[in-house]
């Protein structure tokens, strides 16, 4: 894809601002969400404290103890039950009316026997936590089927010496917990509304959130100190701290969700702004780029174009002082150098073409002279030697008639070769005539008259035409080139009792290479670049007949068509002799 700088610089910028955005909301985005981890790590301490605290029991204890200790209880216990009724219900109800529905407050032997109770509390004929006997002591929490209660209990009597004698008791008290969701939301409300607060026993089960009963949290919770992150249902951050006093703990957490959402909403807010400020710039930079660098470099270019193209008075408008007006003062110093230089050139071009001209000129007598004045006398000497050894061969000894055949054989050699330098000369004057030229109907065409011609061949001779594909050329130029290589190749394969020539062709970029290859006396590849001179021959006329010209004619004409010639060999294992032409009409 070649884009124009025009496209280039605004995409550069606009990847350069993209990267730069995504860069900044990433850096920000992390910022605000390990500032909202830390923001959190704070709360949830705080939220456990402050919830903790809120559940501290020492009013609870301090009651139970009190009322453990009140002489009427007392004696109600040591008396096992049998005296001092009223006055223990008494100071019962002080700590627990008859009516209180969510509490219930016993007094049991220590065997466990109730003996006295008040509230309506009651969940089952138990004594649920071993007594404390300096203070009241709170159980864990208990769960039945849907219901969370706990107690505490203190020891009456009981004690050594002459106290174990007089006997004892427990008080006890149980209370359930008020689980609902208007619970759970106040209790949310004074953590921060999005902070869950729970509790539960240090050891495990039953934990509620204040609205219903729940999973206990992981042991990596509450046996840590600092927020730690879990699994309930979705990601979770929590912080564990145990209720002092007591075998319980309460735990805030927090959802992962509700600590990233401040970057959420940071990269929700600033994704659109960077977003403008990344089309805003894209914008700038196709404007600048196109206004300040790829229009004045256009017009250069345009210029450029229409000073190649032959309008050398085309100039560029200079209406800057930095290196882009630079570049439109030294274009124009450029196009008055090409100019004048254009100039000059067809001046010189207009001289050597009139003295080219006279040379030809020259060239057309050398010619006609070499045509006719050679021509004559070359005839005449081989007239008359004709006439010796037909006229007169019984008068001539054997030596004469050899000398005679000797000078009919040279002349008619001189002949040819005065031929094929005429041949070869007219070849530069020659008008190319291009058309499409059928080089596979070419090819067998010649093969056929070269077969037809070959004479004094020791084998067969077999030439294979492949595919050819059609050029665009002179049909005469190269029916020449076609007839020069197969029937030098025929000559050189006269030796070979099975002789082979194949010609093909194949795809060298735009161009079609063709080979004529041989399997005849081949030639010295030291001495391939010789084979196309004029009169430059390898082997000696006594072994193949010829002149020497007819690889150089097939040299110019395929330099003509705008081709190249060359060749490979080895001694006595053939030749191949290739030659590219254009396969489109130039």
């Amino acid at each position: 894809m070649n884009w124009s700088i025009e496209r280039k610089l605004p995409l550069f910028v606009t990847i350069l601002l993209v990267a730069v955005a995504i860069t900044q909301l990433t850096i920000g985005y992390g910022e605000v969400r390990q500032a909202s981890s830390a923001l959190a790590d704070k709360r949830l301490p705080l939220a456990t404290k402050v919830l903790a605290d809120l559940f501290q029991t020492g009013q609870g204890r301090v009651r139970i103890t009190t009322l453990a200790k009140d002489p009427a209880i007392a004696a109600f216990l040591r008396s096992g039950g049998r005296s001092g009724r009223e006055a223990a219900l008494a100071a019962m109800r002080r700590v627990t009316t008859d009516t209180a529905s969510n509490a219930g407050l016993e007094l049991r032997d220590f065997s466990g026997r109730l003996l006295l109770r008040t509230g309506r509390f009651s969940v089952a004929d138990s004594v649920y936590v071993s007594p404390g006997k300096d203070s009241a002591r709170y159980g864990p929490l208990m769960r039945r089927d849907t219901t969370l209660f706990i107690a505490i209990a203190a020891a009456v009597g009981g004690g050594e010496g002459n106290d174990a004698e007089r006997g004892g008791g427990i008080v006890q008290q149980v209370a359930h917990m008020n689980l609902s969701e208007r619970t759970r939301t106040t209790l949310t409300g004074l953590a921060g509304g999005d902070v869950r607060l729970l509790l539960g026993n240090a050891t495990g089960d039953p934990w509620t959130d204040f609205a219903r009963i729940v999973p206990a949290p992981p042991a990596t919770v509450l046996n840590s100190r600092t927020p730690v992150r879990y699994e309930r249902g979705e990601a979770m951050r929590a912080s564990a701290a145990p209720v002092s006093g007591t075998p319980w703990m309460v735990v805030a957490e927090l959802p992962s969700r509700v600590v990233s959402a401040p970057a959420r909403a940071y990269l929700t807010g600033m994704a659109p702004l960077a977003l403008l400020i990344v089309i805003v710039g894209a914008l700038i930079a196709w404007w600048g780029s196109r206004r300040l660098l790829t229009r004045p470099l256009g017009e250069v270019t345009h210029a450029a174009e229409a000073l190649t193209a032959g309008d050398l008075d085309q100039r560029v408008s200079v209406r800057r002082d930095d290196e882009l007006g630079r570049l439109a003062r030294s274009f124009n110093t450029m196009a008055e150098q090409v100019s004048r230089s254009h100039h000059h050139l067809e001046a010189q071009v207009a001289q050597r073409t009139k003295a080219l001209e006279g040379t030809n000129a020259e060239l057309e007598a050398f010619s006609y002279s070499v045509s006719h004045d050679l021509r004559a006398p070359l005839r005449a000497v081989h007239g008359f030697a004709r006439i010796l050894l037909e006229d007169h061969h019984a008068q001539l000894d054997p030596e004469a008639q050899r000398l005679l055949g000797v000078i009919d054989q040279n002349t008619r050699r001189m002949g040819q070769l005065i031929d094929d330098l005429l041949a070869f000369s007219r070849l530069g004057r020659k008008e190319i005539a291009a058309g499409l030229v059928d080089m596979e109907e070419l090819a067998r065409t010649v093969a056929d008259e070269v077969r037809r011609t070959d004479a004094g061949r020791k084998g067969a001779l077999a030439i294979q035409i492949d595919p050819l594909p059609p050029v665009h050329g002179d049909r005469a130029l190269l029916r020449q080139v076609m007839s020069n290589l197969l029937q030098n190749a025929a000559k050189f394969t006269r030796d070979r009792a099975e002789a082979r020539v194949e010609v093909g062709s194949q795809r060298d970029g735009e161009q079609t290479v063709y080979f004529v290859k041989d399997n005849g006396a081949g030639f010295d590849a030291r001495y391939a670049d010789k084979l196309f001179g004029v009169f430059q021959r390898l082997h000696s006329t006594e072994q193949f007949d010829g002149t020497g010209v007819g690889l150089a004619i097939v040299k110019r004409i395929v330099q003509r068509h705008g081709g190249r010639v060359w060749a490979e060999g080895k001694v006595n294992h053939g030749a191949t002799f290739f030659f590219t032409l254009p396969t489109e009409e130039p």
